[in-house]
């Protein structure tokens, strides 16, 4: 368990998905965000406000982009960079467009993102 990511918070905090699964979130560790109960379900919420939704989803973007800085990528450097289960990857990218295996920065952060940016 860790504590809370929120500034001058030290309780304990619970695993927040940031791009939601339902919202076709993956489980690797850019796609969270450890929430004290109050900030992770309280009215000062990802869950009660779009605004820190939409806060913590373009700061995912913006690592993600970092992290993904040549133009190109291939599977197996995907899995690495992230961490993700190659099953789970490889079932995310079957419909991203890709030449000769290799998936353009800019699509790659779309998938990982939900297919969204933001």
């Amino acid at each position: 368990m860790k504590n809370c990511e929120v500034k001058g918070c030290n309780q304990l905090g619970q695993r927040h998905h940031i791009v939601f699964r339902s919202q076709g979130g993956l489980d690797f560790k850019l796609n969270y965000k450890y929430l004290c109960p109050a900030h992770h379900t309280g009215n000062e919420s990802p869950h009660k406000k779009k605004e820190i939704d939409l806060r913590y989803k373009r700061e995912m973007q913006m690592e993600l982009l970092s992290l993904f800085f040549e133009d190109t990528y291939s599977l197996p450097q995907i899995i690495e960079l992230i961490g993700e289960d190659k099953k789970n990857l490889e079932k995310k990218f079957r419909k991203v467009l890709n030449t000769a295996g290799l998936y353009k920065r800019e699509d790659i952060v779309r998938a990982l993102m939900g297919g969204r940016t933001y």
